[in-house]
């Protein structure tokens, strides 16, 4: 099977924790692109925006420190709802790529009229089953620039290419990874999108 022309849209969103249930997001960048089957990228636009939190929620100081993203940062940002709405029709007829897509997915849910999704880092623990799966690791082993990560758009500029280089890797080998998520041991499941493959994998020695 080999790789064929596709429009997809790259997000990442940084919150105040890991709890889609309790947390909040406080930024969101994507990137819609075409991916040609050779790998080519091809750049459509760009969406990016701080995300205002609701009255009386703070930005916890470790997060701060991970991400840079400051309360005054938030300031006049548009809040959830509205972010949302605009991203979606950002999204339309695209493929959502994410790293760790149930993480994301969970803040921003997939809309209609998508053409569903891919995690790189699913796709990642398929191509490479024996490597780690962390976003600057795939990034290490493949020469991808990630600079300022946990922010966004960082993030979501590297999380393009990582797809791109791996989307090759498993259409040549005939490895399903489209919808597919990653429930492990050392990074048990806890969103699974609607219409989601889970797949399980057992522990790999410095694998995350």
């Amino acid at each position: 099977m080999s790789a064929v022309n596709e429009i997809i849209t790259v997000i990442d969103v940084e919150t105040t924790g890991l709890d889609h249930t309790t947390d909040h997001i406080t930024e969101i960048a994507a990137i819609r692109a075409e991916v040609s089957a050779d790998g080519t990228i091809r750049e459509i636009g760009r969406f990016q925006t701080f995300v205002a939190l609701p009255p009386g929620t703070e930005i916890p100081e470790f997060i701060t420190e991970l991400t840079g993203i400051r309360a005054d940062d938030l300031r006049g940002a548009p809040d959830v709802n509205c972010v949302r709405t605009s991203l979606r029709r950002f999204l339309l007829d695209s493929t959502v790529i994410a790293h760790n897509a149930p993480f994301d997915l969970a803040f921003v849910p997939l809309p209609m009229f998508t053409l569903g999704f891919a995690c790189t880092r699913a796709l990642s623990r398929l191509v490479d089953p024996d490597e780690s799966a962390k976003l600057a690791d795939v990034c290490a082993r493949y020469g991808v620039d990630l600079n300022g990560h946990h922010r966004a758009m960082n993030d979501v500029e590297a999380t393009l290419q990582v797809y791109a280089i791996l989307r090759e890797k498993a259409e040549l080998n005939g490895i399903t990874y489209r919808n597919v998520v990653i429930d492990s041991d050392e990074r048990p499941l806890k969103y699974t999108p609607p219409g989601a493959i889970v797949r399980t994998i057992k522990r790999t020695e410095g694998a995350a």
